[in-house]
């Protein structure tokens, strides 16, 4: 039945009604602020990655140049060595015995020499490269460097170094002074291993790809920790795509070559996707609860207005619930800087309640006018438009009701009320972040500083201390010789102590010396014991004749560390031997492998070598304090010495990433046991 005509219709309510815009206006700020927050993790995890790819760079870089620095070191020292070595191959170039001998020297020297050759004044080499990798990119390399050298432009501690194709190597290079004064150079081509190991350690340390590529082509690799340009086959060329922004290239001084590094993309992109990912979820929860609550509302609105205002009360509830859950502090200002609406990290933070800021300027928390979000930077956006903070993270200095200050990151937003603007900061505490920076630096600071005193030390030692107690050496001897008439027999007695003693001081200043420069040497070379222990017994062949010893030595490997180092710790482990000896019966001195190196439980990256001898032993209560330094179990008059062997003993084998332990009986002798790296 139709409605009586003039019937009154029922009026429609809108679709979105008046009492509708304050919830809709907290939604769509609420989903602004959760998506600006998502916006502003994603790129500060972008930002993380360039600054981790930089930092990881600049580190990867100064070790690489270090690394080059100390090689044309060593080979500046080398060539000092073997001065006479060489002039005799320049004056007999077809010398190969000699020739082999150079290289065979240099090989031990330089893990990774390939050839080796010496240069006139004309930059040429003075005779045949055996290995044929002094190819026409080298000679003018040299000829280049010769030149530079002769008007002074040459930069010694860095030279030129450069890749070679089809041969792939490098160049160290060592000026040398030619008979007739003019200048000429030894250099050595150097197979790039030794970089890729570099690279490979900081690719693993970092997680990020790093490459030395070339530097008029980024694209071209030169070496990666897979190997150099020769050996990577069809991989020695860089997509385009992977120069994205993100990674970092740093010059490699005096070389052609750059650091590339470039972070892993794939674990950013996830990373970022599942920031999205989160934040999508949230706004569509976020909206799909709006939405229940705003047509709950609607419906309520239509039977009753109590309810309805009810019912928008709880959603007003609901969404501030979520604002105050957030981690970072939220406050809410409008166009004058009037503080709105803080969440309950802004009271955490800051010690104020909601009640003491709501209504007051912002400047309450952040007081510095030139750098607040609400002075100088919010005025010339609502003037003019530009906007120079909105979008942009900005540190800034904040303070705390007790009136303290401390650092924060800011970060901007802003919607629409109708004809009112409101600005969202988000405020996140970057107090933890600044104290571990200033921790670092000064960890940092205070190693440098320790380094320092020692080397002082060490300095003083040698060249303070050595002196003096010379000239008192020297006094005493005179005086004691017999040339001075007029001292008793007593006198000269006291004469010679004091001379003696004079000399054990000298012995000890120089043990110090060499204690403090232990940690200095290179480490990381391949040393054959079974050498190594043929020339100890060479230099105390002397002691060991004297003494009527018997030393055996079995056929024991390699190792990896230092040759120096390693040949002085076995020095004095057999010097020990023979010193401290029983009395009764002659010395005899036993160098193996420990039994376990054949067990299946022995560990397949270290060695342990047993030297063992039937002398006098050490007391049981004794074995701990046997490697301390100036430690003595017998009297000076008795066995001499400073007392810093053994120590220096276990400071080598600590620092070469080993271990020595000593076991004994008293009146039948001891062991030691020396475990070290094994070289591959």
């Amino acid at each position: 039945m139709s409605k009586p005509e003039g019937a009154l219709q029922e009026l429609r309510r809108p679709l979105l009604s008046s009492s509708l815009t304050v919830p809709l206006l907290l939604i769509v700020v609420a989903c602004g602020a959760i998506v600006y927050y998502g916006y502003q993790l994603a790129d500060t995890l972008q930002q993380s990655a360039a600054t981790k790819a930089r930092v990881d760079g600049q580190l990867t870089a100064r070790e690489i140049t270090g690394f080059l620095n100390r090689e044309h070191e060593r080979l500046h020292a080398f060539v000092i060595e073997k001065e006479p070595a060489i002039r005799e191959i320049l004056g007999f170039p077809d010398n190969w015995p000699a020739i082999d001998a150079m290289q065979t020297s240099l090989r031990r020297m330089f893990r990774g020499a390939l050839a080796f050759s010496v240069t006139g004044a004309d930059g040429k080499p003075m005779f045949e490269d055996f290995e044929g990798l002094v190819g026409p990119v080298c000679q003018a390399s040299m000829r280049d460097y010769v030149k530079s050298m002769g008007v002074g432009l040459a930069q010694i501690d860095i030279p030129p170094i450069h890749p070679v194709p089809d041969a792939f190597h490098f160049d160290l290079i060592s000026p040398w002074r030619l008979e007739n004064d003019e200048n000429g150079l030894f250099f050595v081509s150097m197979s790039p291993s030794r970089i890729a190991e570099l690279l490979g350690a900081a690719e693993q340390a970092s997680g990020s790809r790093m490459l030395l590529v070339n530097r008029d082509d980024p694209t071209l690799i030169e070496i990666s920790s897979s190997g150099a340009r020769d050996t990577l086959g069809e991989s020695i060329r860089l997509e385009p795509e992977a120069l994205a922004p993100g990674h970092f290239i740093a010059d490699i001084p005096g070389t052609r070559w750059q650091l590339a590094v470039l972070p892993d993309t794939g674990a950013l992109s996830a990373q970022i996707n599942t920031v999205y990912t989160k934040v999508g979820a949230l706004v569509i929860a976020l909206l799909l609860i709006s939405t229940v609550l705003l047509v709950s509302i609607r419906r309520s609105e239509q039977r009753n207005s109590s309810l309805f205002m009810r019912s928008l009360q709880s959603s007003v509830s609901r969404q501030r619930a979520i604002l105050q859950s957030m981690v970072d502090g939220m406050v809410t200002i409008d166009s004058k800087g009037k503080i709105l609406h803080v969440n309950n990290a802004i009271t955490r933070l800051f010690g104020y309640q909601p009640n003491e800021l709501i209504g007051s300027n912002v400047r309450i928390l952040m007081p510095d006018p030139d750098r607040s979000a609400h002075d100088g930077y919010l005025r010339n956006y609502l003037e003019t438009g530009e906007s120079k903070i909105l979008g942009y993270g900005r540190d800034v200095m904040a303070r705390r009701k007790d009136g303290s200050s401390f650092p924060i990151l800011l970060t901007l937003g802003e919607s629409h009320e109708g004809d009112d603007r409101i600005f969202v900061g988000i405020l996140h505490d970057l107090t933890d972040y600044k104290d571990a920076q200033r921790k670092i630096v000064s960890q940092a600071l205070a190693i440098e500083r320790s380094n320092q005193e020692l080397e002082e030390i060490s300095q003083i030692a040698s060249r303070d201390l050595q002196l003096p107690l010379q000239r008192i050496t020297t006094l005493g001897e005179s005086l004691e010789s017999g040339s001075v008439t007029v001292l008793s027999g007593s006198e000269k007695a006291q004469l010679k102590s004091l001379a003696d003693d004079a000399r054990s001081v000298t012995k000890l200043v120089k043990g110090l010396a060499d204690y403090t420069r232990v940690e200095r040497e290179p480490t990381d070379q391949t040393v054959d014991l079974d050498e190594v222990m043929e020339d100890v017994r060479k230099d105390l062949a002397g002691q060991i004749a004297a003494a009527d010893a018997s030393v055996s030595v079995k056929q024991l490997g390699r190792v990896l560390g230092n040759a120096k180092q390693v040949r002085q710790v076995f020095w004095n482990l057999v010097e020990n031997a023979l010193k401290f000896r029983h009395p009764e019966r002659s010395p005899e001195i036993r160098i193996c492998l420990s039994d376990r190196e054949a067990s299946a439980d022995a560990r397949e990256d270290q060695i342990t070598v047993l030297v063992r001898d039937n002398g006098m032993g050490i007391p049981e209560d004794q074995l701990g304090a046997v490697f301390e330094a100036f430690r003595r179990l017998h009297p000076r008059d008795a066995y001499p010495g400073a007392g810093l062997g053994l120590s220096f003993c276990r400071k080598i084998v600590e620092g070469l990433g080993g271990q020595i332990s000593v076991s004994s009986k008293l009146g039948e002798g001891s062991t030691f046991r020396v475990t070290l790296p094994k070289a591959n």
